[in-house]
């Protein structure tokens, strides 16, 4: 009797190697794709790096960093802003440290190690180009890890911890803009404030004042009372039948003329917050009426059937499992106002993108380099927001898989 051959062994089944049979090289056809768009994206990406350090300017970048953070806040009132950003990671790195020792804060965890990271970098080039904000920004630097020690080694603080946030954002405004007088304190108009700093400022506000103001306006469309149900219908209808640029133009010239006042009596941000918040919040109650649809009439029933009332089964039942569902598409909202931002430029507001785009570009010594330094301050900028919708977009899907968004 003949032995039967040896088959060899099986194609190995983990590993780089299969991952690459499996999804790339499965068939003649994905093999074609994935040769060309391999091909494109190396040279591409040896073209850009090759530019990217010998062919690009980026000396207008570095001389420009403080405009392009600060705008025209005073220099000698920098270190007050930044010792802001100091207060804001104390906080946070607080509350990451008393949610890891309770096994729990990845999400602010993540946050806090990502911007103190980032923190730390800007002291390094705060020693190297700027002396007026070196001390500012190693304080900074200090507090942040003061703030995670100090959760970390004294757990009582978790009781304060509330009280501490609630302390913070007001120390925050005051260092912001100050108290008034002259000397270390003055008063920095909002007039005065630009580049990132506005940027985040719009964001944090926008994003945070939008979200309950939605929730109301969602939970109002689908009120019983007529007059709460329609006037919430009426007004989301009417923000979301124009674009945004349409809102901050009629925030810049029509609210002085209703109001019959002089359009220098409103502040420029006052009215840009306006026009964005209430913009992103009739975005945010879709989302969110979205979210109360997806939850069966079967849950309202069981939670009358216990005795709860109306109230109590919205708050307790249906807008927990509502908002739960809508996760993605309220990060999504948020990344989308975050970048929105740039449009304040209409009510007279210089944001990050604005002074990228057209005051830098425009300086003399910009206009010395061949075909001008646009596309350094394009990339640099799309690198920037990219850094912080990115992080967004992470701690979405640690809130998702947290929560067990998707998973039966």
């Amino acid at each position: 009797m003949d032995m039967i051959p040896s088959r060899p062994p099986p194609a190995g089944q983990r590993g780089v190697q299969a991952w690459l049979r499996r999804n790339l090289f499965s068939g003649w056809v994905n093999t074609a794709v994935s040769l060309v768009v391999g091909y494109l994206v190396v040279v591409s990406t040896i073209n850009l790096t090759r530019w990217v350090v010998t062919g690009a300017s980026w000396e207008p970048v570095w001389t420009n960093l403080k405009l392009l953070a600060i705008y025209r806040y005073p220099m000698e009132l920098a270190w007050r802003p930044v010792i802001a950003v100091g207060v804001f990671l104390m906080l946070t790195g607080l509350s990451a440290a008393l949610g890891r020792r309770a096994g729990k804060g990845k999400i602010i965890g993540g946050l806090y190690a990502w911007l103190t990271g980032l923190v730390v970098v800007l002291t390094v080039i705060a020693w190297l180009a700027w002396p007026s904000v070196r001390e500012a920004w190693t304080a900074a630097t200090f507090m942040a890890a003061g703030g995670y020690l100090a959760g970390w080694f004294v757990p009582k603080l978790v009781r304060a911890q509330a009280w501490l946030w609630s302390a913070g954002l007001p120390v925050v405004l005051v260092l912001v803009y100050g108290l008034g007088g002259e000397g270390p304190w003055a008063t920095v108009r909002t007039l005065e404030w630009g580049g990132f700093m506005l940027t985040i400022v719009i964001a944090v506000f926008g994003i945070t004042v939008s979200f309950p103001l939605g929730i109301a306006l969602a939970l109002g469309r689908r009120s019983s009372l007529p007059a709460i149900k329609y006037f919430s219908i009426g007004f989301i209808e009417l923000i979301r039948g124009a674009p945004l640029i349409t809102w901050l133009f009629i925030a810049s010239l029509m609210v002085p003329l209703l109001l019959d006042t002089s359009p220098d009596s409103i502040p420029a941000l006052a009215r840009a917050l306006v026009a964005v918040t209430l913009f992103s919040a009739v975005y945010m109650a879709e989302n969110v009426r979205g979210g109360l649809q997806s939850v069966p009439n079967g849950q309202r029933e069981a939670a009358r059937a216990l005795g709860l009332s109306g109230w109590q089964t919205t708050r307790l039942i249906v807008l927990p499992q509502a908002l739960r569902a809508v996760i993605p598409v309220l990060v999504g909202q948020a990344i989308g106002l975050f970048k929105d931002t740039s449009l304040v430029f209409i009510v007279g507001l210089h944001d990050f993108f604005e002074i990228g785009r057209r005051i830098i570009p425009s300086q003399p010594e910009s206009l010395l380099y061949p075909g001008g330094v646009l596309l350094e301050l394009s990339l640099f900028m799309a690198a920037v927001y990219w850094f912080f919708s990115y992080r967004m977009s992470i701690a979405s899907r640690q809130l998702e898989k947290e929560l067990g968004v998707g998973e039966r």
